[in-house]
């Protein structure tokens, strides 16, 4: 039988899945926070030496798996396991750095590809350190603002359309305790439209209005450590409206793991 995400069903799920985790997550989260806020510190305090380079590349390693801690400290609680807390928090960082790595190339070649279309219609810069505004001006009177205009737009939805599809890779790493990327891809077609409309109320709506909210307050601090750990503490409830979200779509689409059967 084909799996139906119904809207109504995701959303009860997902805020009694948020629900759940907060507090029993509590102290995961913040670890999180500290590392993020030691990741800042150290990227302002470590000399530009050797061992700087060492120093910050270890709290840089710290803040992914502080993350992957509290993510699979998540996801424990709203999916069946396989394996222990630790190897879920190892197999979540591996997943997390091959994501890392496909988005770096996906960001290099969309930035060749416009950099070569931009040079194919003509909009080059006749002065360099040339304002924005003076380029958009100059677009708009050679005619290529609003095909590149549409072009990058295209090109979002097709990102939010990958993103979207991707979705369920780390609930299927912390539930099966390996390495789930491309594996989950096949589980989420012909669910992207649905699976989109969840992703802009629990994970975009939130983690932007948050974003906000998390503006407003920076500027008590004079400290980038305290700010960045301020954005990260704010941004809490995202992240377990996120997870409660994307675990309420893995056990409605996952199939049943070999594995264990």
């Amino acid at each position: 039988m084909t799996p139906v995400l119904s809207f109504s069903d995701l959303f009860s799920a997902t805020i009694a899945g948020a629900r759940q985790i907060a507090v029993p997550t509590l102290g995961f989260a913040a670890a999180f926070v500290a590392a993020i806020a030691l990741m800042v510190w150290g990227a302002e305090m470590f000399p530009q030496s050797t061992a700087g380079s060492i120093g910050f590349l270890l709290v840089v390693m710290a803040a992914v798996t502080s993350h992957s801690l509290f993510s699979a400290a998540m996801y424990r609680r709203l999916v069946p396991v396989e394996g222990t807390l630790l190897n879920a928090t190892w197999k979540l960082t591996l997943a997390w750095i091959l994501i890392a790595v496909v988005a770096a190339i996906l960001f290099t070649t969309i930035v060749l590809f416009f950099s070569l279309i931009g040079s194919s219609l003509g909009v080059v810069s006749g002065e360099a350190g040339q304002d924005i505004t003076d380029m958009t001006a100059q677009m708009r009177e050679g005619g290529t603002f609003y095909p590149l205009f549409a072009l990058f737009l295209l090109t979002l939805l097709g990102v939010f359309w990958f993103v979207v599809r991707m979705m369920l890779f780390a609930a299927a790493t912390a539930s099966r305790g390996t390495v789930h990327v491309f594996r989950t891809w096949s589980w989420t077609k012909g669910y992207a439209l649905s699976m989109a409309i969840g992703a802009m109320t629990f994970i975009v709506l939130p983690a932007s209005f948050l974003g906000y909210a998390s503006s407003s307050v920076m500027g008590l601090s004079q400290s980038a450590a305290i700010s960045a750990g301020i954005v990260a503490l704010v941004q809490l409830p995202a992240a377990w409206l996120g997870h409660a979200y994307a675990a309420a779509v893995y056990t409605r689409l996952a199939p049943n793991d070999p594995a264990t059967s």
